[in-house]
């Protein structure tokens, strides 16, 4: 197909310029070709692969989870550290009851962001006598 419209671009090349029109049409014509080459093959590189569905996060709906909480937070009487740390629990585990949760974490159990942070608040271990 492609030589086909070259040797017509050619002709038509010829009929209107000679020898020299028909050279310009047809190294015009190459020309093209070759930049629609490299822009197809540069936007088959660019395309990302299938798109993946963004995982939707543990803890996105834990508003939701702290307003159920509230009540039996009070009732318990719970600090915030340990209504929030039952909360992203609760994200995590949600086919556990709030009741499981809560001995799980008196046990001292903890989600992960809440293991991070009481690592973290610990501080690093220094074994050497002073």
């Amino acid at each position: 197909m492609h030589a086909a419209a070259l040797v017509a671009a050619g002709t038509a090349g010829f009929f209107v310029g000679g020898a020299k029109g028909a050279a310009a049409v047809v190294v015009a014509w190459v020309v093209v070709l070759i930049a629609r080459w490299r822009l197809r093959a540069r936007n088959a590189q660019a395309l990302p692969g299938p798109a993946e569905q963004p995982q939707p996060s543990a803890y996105a709906d834990i508003e939701d989870v702290i307003d159920r909480l509230d009540d039996l937070a009070r009732e318990r009487n719970w600090d915030l550290a340990k209504r929030l740390d039952i909360a992203r629990m609760a994200c995590e585990n949600r086919t556990m009851t709030f009741d499981e949760l809560e001995r799980l974490y008196d046990r001292g159990l903890r989600s992960a962001p809440g293991r991070i942070q009481q690592d973290a608040s610990e501080g690093p271990k220094n074994d050497a006598p002073e």
